[in-house]
C-alpha cells in the first residue's frame, strides 16, 4: 500500500524547520558525530559454543538491512563495551556464572538484550520459568499483534530443538510453539519482558540455525540420490530419505517461513532500539518495489538462432537474461560480444560428467565439471559470476558452493522448485519457497563458516510448469502457467517480498512455454516490478550486503536523527533507507540527504508505516527531522 507524500502545508513547514535550524544544527551534529561512532548493535558470538552458527546472525542483520552492527567474542565482552552500545544481541551460547553476572547487570541498569535459546541461568531475565524439557522440529506461530504485527499468521517450521518453559508474570509471548502445524503447545517460542530498567527478548530455538537447515536443506541428505535418477541434486535435499515426511512442509511451500522470522526478530530488534531512538533500515529492493523478477535461462547445445530468438522476445520488454552456457559450438565469440553490448550476461552450465564424446571435456565430478567448462571458455566478454549446474547437480550439503567460490563465483542459482516430489498427497501442487525464501544470502558451512556466495532460490521454472518444456511433472497451458507466476508476483507484491527468478530455457523457448515467459515478463511490467538479469541483481546484492550505517544520532530536544550509509558507488544501482513515520508519537516531517531536502514515499510495510528514501549507491549523510514533542498534540 503506496501514500502520498506528505501534504504540502507540512513539508513548507518542514523546509522552514530546516532553514530555521540549519546552520545550528548541522555544526552540532558535527560535533557529536566524531565522538558517537560506535554502531547500536552488538552481537555477540562464541567459537567455542556447541551450536557453531553463531555468527550467521550477522548474516540475518545484515539481511534485513540493519547493518549497523558489530561483532564480538564473548570472552572479550566487558561492562564498558556493552555500555556503549543500545542492544545486545547474543547467540546461542553457555555462559559462565560471571558471564551471565555481568549481562544481568547490564539488563538492570537499562540494557536491551535480545538473546537465542538463552542459557537457564537468564531465565527470569527474559521472563521464562523453569524449563520443563524440550522438542526437536516443531513449529511455531506469531501473534498478530505487537512484534508480530503484519506478519504470517500461519504456522511455520522450526528446524532444530526448542526448550520448553513457562512463563513468568508480565511476559509477552510474541510466538508460540507448535508441536505439529496444527498443535499447540502451552510453551512460548518467542517472548519479550521489561527487566528492571531494561527490556529483554528471547527465542526458545536459535533462530540461526533454523534459517540455515530450512534454507541449505536437510544434511542427512547429503550426496544422498533420493528420487534414485543417478545424479545428487539441490532437490534431494529437501525430499524424505527414509519414506517419512519432507524436510519441508509442502503445505508451507507458499510461505517464506525462513524470512518471515528473520523479519520477526528484525522488528524485535527494532522494537527493542525503539526506546533509545528510530533505526535506518535498508530495504530490500531498489526504489520503492516490493519484488524482483530476475531472468535466466539455460542453454544446452542451441542455434544461435534460438538464442537470438529468446533475446528479441525478452528485449522488445525491456528485459535481459543471463544465459548458462553448456559446451558447445554455438554461438560464437562475435555473437556473444554483440549480445552483451545489448544488456545480456553470459555463464558456465558445469556438467557433473561428460560422456567421453565430449573429450577433451569429458569429467567425472562437478569440480572437474568448472574447470573444463572455464577451459572451454574462449568469448571475449566476462563470465557471469552467477552459476548453474546442468541437472541442478550438487555435492555434499553445501561442498558444491565451496567449488563455486573457490572459481570465483558469488551467486549461486542451483536451489530450484522442480520435481515430482513437490506434488502433495492430495494431487495438488504448491508453489513459492522450497528453501523458505526469496532472498539472497550465503552459504554457511556445518561448521557455521559463512561462504562467500549468496544462494538465490529460482522459483519459476519453465520444466516444472509448461506443458511441453522438458518432463514438466504439472503440464500447464500457457494460460495456467500465467497464473502460477501472476499469483507468485502478487503474494510477494503483498508481503513475500521476494526476488523470483525465472528460468526460461533456451531449449524450450517457443510455444506454451515462450508464451509463458512472456506473459511472467508483461505481467511483471505491468505492475512496475523490476526485471533484472542474475548479474545486475547479484550487483544489486554486493552493494547492498556491503553497505553500512554509522554515526547514528539521535536528539531527542529537537527530535531530529542524524547518519551516514556507506556503501561502494555503483552505476545505476540505488539504495533505499526504511524509516518510521511515526516515533513515539512524532511525526516525520523531512528529510535531508547531503544537506538537501530529499523526497520520501509513504509504505505499508507488514502493517507498520514507515518512509522510503531512495539514493543512488554511495556515500550520504542523512538528516530526519520528526515534529517536535512540544508540538504533537495529546
Amino acid at each position: 500500500m503506496k501514500h502520498r507524500n506528505t501534504p504540502f502545508v507540512t513539508r513548507i513547514r518542514a523546509i522552514l524547520i530546516v532553514a530555521i535550524l540549519g546552520v545550528s544544527l548541522l555544526s552540532s551534529y558535527a560535533v557529536t558525530r566524531a565522538t558517537t561512532a560506535t554502531p547500536p548493535i552488538l552481537l555477540i558470538v562464541n567459537s567455542a559454543a556447541v551450536n557453531p552458527f553463531g555468527n550467521y546472525l550477522a548474516e540475518i542483520l545484515r539481511a534485513e538491512g540493519l547493518n549497523s552492527f558489530e561483532t564480538v567474542q564473548l570472552s572479550s565482552v566487558t561492562a564498558t563495551i556493552l555500555a556503549d552500545h543500545k542492544l545486545a544481541v547474543l547467540a546461542e551460547t553457555s555462559l559462565s556464572d560471571s558471564q551471565a553476572t555481568l549481562l544481568r547487570t547490564y539488563v538492570s541498569g537499562g540494557g536491551r538484550l535480545l538473546a537465542m535459546r538463552p542459557d537457564a541461568q537468564l531465565n527470569d531475565l527474559f521472563g521464562l520459568g523453569s524449563g520443563v524439557g524440550s522438542i526437536s522440529d516443531p513449529y511455531l506461530k506469531i501473534n498478530s499483534s505487537g512484534a508480530g504485527l503484519g506478519l504470517t499468521s500461519a504456522t511455520m517450521q522450526i528446524h532444530g530443538t526448542a526448550d520448553y518453559y513457562g512463563t513468568l508474570a508480565g511476559t509477552t509471548l510474541v510466538a508460540q510453539l507448535y508441536s505439529s502445524a496444527t498443535s499447540p503447545t502451552s510453551y512460548p517460542a518467542v517472548v519479550s519482558v521489561a527487566y528492571g530498567s531494561g527490556q529483554t527478548a528471547a527465542f526458545t530455538y536459535d533462530l540461526a540455525r533454523s534459517v540455515v537447515y530450512t534454507r541449505q536443506g536437510n544434511p542427512a541428505n547429503a550426496d544422498v540420490d533420493v528420487d534414485g535418477n543417478g545424479i545428487f541434486t539441490t532437490i534431494d535435499l529437501f525430499q524424505s530419505s527414509s519414506g517419512g515426511a519432507t524436510w519441508v512442509n509442502r503445505d508451507k511451500i507458499a510461505i517464506p517461513q525462513a524470512d518471515e522470522q528473520q523479519r520477526l526478530f528484525a522488528r524485535l530488534v527494532q522494537n527493542l532500539l525503539s526506546t533509545a531512538q528510530p533505526m535506518p533500515q535498508l530495504w530490500y529492493f531498489p526504489g520503492s518495489a516490493k519484488t524482483m523478477l530476475v531472468i535466466t535461462a539455460d542453454a544446452h547445445a542451441n542455434l544461435s538462432s534460438m538464442y537470438q530468438a529468446e533475446i528479441n522476445s525478452l528485449s522488445v520488454r525491456g528485459a535481459t537474461a543471463t544465459f548458462y552456457l553448456s559446451i558447445a559450438a554455438d554461438p560464437t565469440d562475435a555473437e556473444i560480444q554483440a549480445w552483451g553490448a545489448q544488456g545480456q550476461r553470459f555463464g558456465i552450465h558445469p556438467y557433473p560428467f561428460h560422456p567421453d564424446s565430449y573429450a577433451p571435456f569429458n569429467v567425472t565430478n562437478l569440480s572437474e565439471g568448472y574447470n573444463v567448462a572455464e577451459l572451454w571458455w574462449g568469448f571475449n566478454v566476462p563470465r557471469s559470476k552467477t552459476v548453474r549446474n546442468h541437472y541442478v547437480s550438487w555435492k555434499g550439503w553445501i561442498d558444491a558452493a565451496d567449488i563455486a567460490a573457490e572459481h570465483g563465483y558469488a551467486l549461486d542459482t542451483n536451489f530450484y522448485h522442480v520435481g515430482k516430489w513437490i506434488q502433495k498427497p492430495d494431487g495438488t501442487w504448491p508453489y513459492g519457497y522450497i528453501t523458505g525464501s526469496g532472498q539472497a544470502m550465503h552459504f554457511a558451512r556445518s561448521d557455521g563458516t559463512i561462504i562467500p556466495v549468496f544462494q538465490q532460490l529460482t522459483e519459476l521454472v519453465d520444466e516444472q510448469l509448461v506443458s511441453g518444456a522438458g518432463g514438466s511433472p504439472n503440464n500447464l497451458s500457457t494460460s495456467q502457467a500465467i497464473t502460477i507466476s501472476r499469483q507468485m508476483i502478487d503474494a510477494s507484491q503483498a508481503g513475500d517480498y521476494a526476488a523470483l527468478m525465472t528460468q526460461f530455457h533456451v531449449d524450450y523457448y517457443s510455444g506454451d512455454a515462450q508464451a509463458w515467459a512472456e506473459g511472467t515478463v508483461d505481467y511483471a511490467n505491468s505492475h512496475g516490478v523490476p526485471v533484472w538479469n542474475a548479474d545486475r541483481w547479484l550487483q544489486f546484492v554486493e552493494t547492498r550486503y556491503g553497505a553500512n550505517y554509522s554515526t547514528i544520532v539521535w536528539n531527542d530536544t529537537t527530535s531530529t536523527l542524524s547518519f551516514d550509509l556507506t556503501a561502494s558507488t555503483d552505476a545505476g544501482i540505488n539504495l533505499t533507507t526504511m524509516l518510521p513515520l511515526n516515533y513515539g508519537g512524532r511525526l516525520l516531517n523531512a528529510v535531508t540527504v547531503d544537506g538537501s531536502p530529499a523526497t520520501f514515499s509513504n509504505e505499508l510495510i507488514k502493517g507498520e508505516n514507515v518512509a522510503f528514501v531512495s539514493t543512488p549507491a554511495g556515500n550520504h549523510s542523512f538528516t530526519a527531522m520528526y515534529t517536535p514533542l512540544a508540538e504533537v498534540t495529546p
